[in-house]
């Protein structure tokens, strides 16, 4: 037998997976070198601890309640982040360090039945490729015992009980099967490659010789242990994905399976199926539990749906935003279940999942689109959270927001103009006043992309070209260049790049601007511009005739991205592979800043307060005194 390799760290994890998913996945910040500079040259930036900020939610993929000690329940994120919870479900902690399985889907977790304390996970990469590992200590750490399905996304697990060492895994390619304990995998439907993207397996609850396997377009099942496999297709109608398998309790043989064409029934552990779908509000079906009581709970990717009548009929409850993709039910008290969803982390019932309320505390595994500052709140824009997504408010600096949110489409981007806020979203503009959010009618669902605010001007840019704030409507702007891809605009013009180049658009002209590199965005700062890219970042005067053919100033090379923070002291972030430096607006200085997060997962920034926040894409918001 192999001796598993136990990982304690972030980067003996990669070094033993050799090739990560994610080429910067180590967390852990490197001690940034000083990029050419302007000859104002850098200061040396202080160092206070960053903290995380009480915005709760989370991409849950996986749920385990421990056998043994049923208080204790571990939650996997899309994100890599495993959670636990040693009061059934109403608060969460990341368990061992932070990042160690960063670039990896949590796809399934499972307790196992004859090695105590044994947590199995099945890991799927961002990019490419799969792992079976385990923890023997809460997810302090974990071993792998096998790279052998390294080559392949492993989405699902399967234990038997009483046979220790012997393991299923559904993957992109089908069955493997282990005989001991992970060390070594076989592929078991190797002679069947219609038998691929497994994403559900069951093995008989009376007979450990028998497993069913969930394909992408319906299942399979093996009665000697994966030697042989045949279809069981009889009532289940082709390109069913089968997201999930269940058992009844008390009745081996009587099997439910949810699809992604709502849910079947069988009396005879597959042999027949029978489709309901009656009472449904979205077919699309990734959870279910079969609960002790006879109660059926199926999560669709539109809501939790129940019913009371072995499946005849189903209604939904809880929000329709909800997308459900696990289900788990408390060993000592069936009636407390959690839901886990897609971006708005767990949800618990205390009644059979009648009702549900929202259980996410510290779950940080969030996307923050976007920060502003409108006088004392700090608003956060949430995407791909489900009920929780939209903008959140905070009344203490960005430490702790309101649970409230305003369910916004897909935010871009936030500014504040006047007394008002205005959100780019994915299906229009919106506008806050008074506390509500509108959509501006006259964009209709025209995806925004950015919004940009100087003096008395608004103006909006989508896909294709610019609205501008006329009054009380707005107006399309006369745009004659390719798709706009960012915009600024100073006292006197507005400034455009698109694929080749930069315009500067006034009232009265239309002028092309020399660039350094072509293929650039354009940002504003005070009465300056900065042009960035792959080539650098340049900076500017934003005023003057562009034909007198003023000279761009180098701030540094390489590749640059450049994030906002609505600050007029310190008003950009510059993220390059040497590092991250904030803008000092009036000496020009770049201060070198130690991010949390790689730069590539750094979404947004906001100075506001003395503090620096920065939204990450799966780590929430976090924030430090400057």
């Amino acid at each position: 037998m192999r001796t598993p390799s136990v990982l304690h760290a972030t980067a003996a994890l990669l070094a033993a997976l050799a090739v990560a998913p994610l080429a910067t996945a180590q967390p852990t910040p490197q001690p940034t070198p000083r990029p050419s500079l302007q000859p104002a040259g850098t200061a040396a930036a202080a160092a206070p601890a960053w903290r995380r900020s009480e915005l709760w939610g989370g991409d849950v993929r996986s749920l385990a309640f421990h056998p043994a000690q049923p208080q204790v329940v571990y939650a996997g994120t899309s994100a890599g982040h495993v959670y636990v919870s040693r009061d059934g479900g109403d608060s969460w902690s990341e368990t061992g360090p932070p990042g160690a399985l960063a670039g990896w889907v949590v796809s399934d977790l499972l307790f196992d039945p004859d090695v105590a304390d044994r947590l199995w996970a099945a890991l799927w990469g961002t990019h490419d490729g799969g792992l079976v590992i385990y923890s023997d200590d809460g997810g302090d750490s974990w071993q792998v015992p096998s790279r052998d399905l390294y080559g392949t996304k492993v989405y699902t697990l399967a234990r038997v009980p009483g046979h220790p060492g012997r393991l299923y895994a559904g993957t992109l390619s089908g069955v493997w099967g282990s005989t001991d304990g992970g060390a070594s995998w076989s592929r078991l439907t190797a002679q069947l490659p219609e038998v691929h993207k497994v994403t559900s397996l069951l093995v008989g609850p009376a007979d450990p010789n028998r497993v069913i396997a969930g394909t992408w377009e319906r299942a399979y099942r093996s009665d000697d242990g994966g030697r042989t496999w045949y279809g069981v297709f009889q009532g289940m109608i082709l390109d069913s994905e089968v997201f999930t398998l269940t058992a009844v309790p008390g009745r081996p043989d009587e099997l439910w399976a949810s699809t992604c064409g709502w849910v079947y029934h069988s009396l005879d552990a597959g042999g027949r199926w029978q489709r309901f779908e009656d009472g449904f509000e979205n077919r699309r079906t990734p959870a279910f539990a079969a609960l002790p009581s006879g109660r059926l709970l199926a999560g669709t990717v539109g809501g939790l749906h129940l019913s009371d009548d072995g499946g005849a009929h189903w209604r939904r409850v809880g929000p329709a935003g909800l997308s459900v993709l696990d289900l788990a039910w408390h060993p000592a008290s069936p009636d407390r279940v959690l839901v886990a969803t897609e971006g708005s982390g767990v949800w618990v019932s205390d009644d059979g999942g009648a009702t549900l309320h929202r259980a996410a505390r510290g779950m940080r595994n969030l996307r923050i689109a976007a920060l502003t500052r409108a006088g004392r709140e700090v608003l956060a824009a949430v995407n791909n959270a489900g009920p929780a997504s939209g903008v959140h408010t905070s009344r203490d600096g960005g430490a702790s927001f309101v649970p409230e949110s305003s369910e916004l489409p897909a935010v871009r981007d936030l500014v504040v103009h006047g007394a008002a806020v205005y959100a780019a979203t994915e299906r229009g503009l919106y506008e806050r006043a008074g506390g509500q959010w509108r959509r501006i009618n006259e964009i209709g669902e025209e995806r925004v992309e950015q919004v940009v605010s100087a003096g008395e001007r608004l103006v909006v840019r989508t896909r294709e070209g610019f609205w501008e704030q006329d009054g009380p409507r707005f107006r399309r702007l006369g745009y004659h260049h390719g798709p706009p891809r960012s915009a600024a605009l100073t006292a006197d013009a507005l400034w455009v790049s698109d694929a080749a180049g930069l315009y500067r658009l006034t009232a009265a002209s239309n002028d092309d601007v020399a660039v350094p590199f072509p293929d650039g965005r354009v940002t504003r700062f005070g009465d300056r511009l900065l042009w960035w890219g792959e080539g650098g970042v340049y900076a500017r005067s934003g005023a003057g005739d562009p034909a007198a053919g003023e000279p761009w100033l180098r701030l540094t090379d390489g590749p640059a991205r450049l994030l906002a923070t609505g600050d007029a002291e310190q008003p950009v972030l510059v993220l390059t592979e040497k590092g991250a430096f904030l803008l000092q607006a009036a000496s020009g200085v770049l201060r070198a800043v130690e991010l949390p997060v790689p730069s590539h997962q750094v979404t947004s920034a906001l100075v506001a307060g003395g503090r620096l926040l920065l939204g990450s894409a799966e780590n929430g918001l976090y924030l430090k005194r400057l």
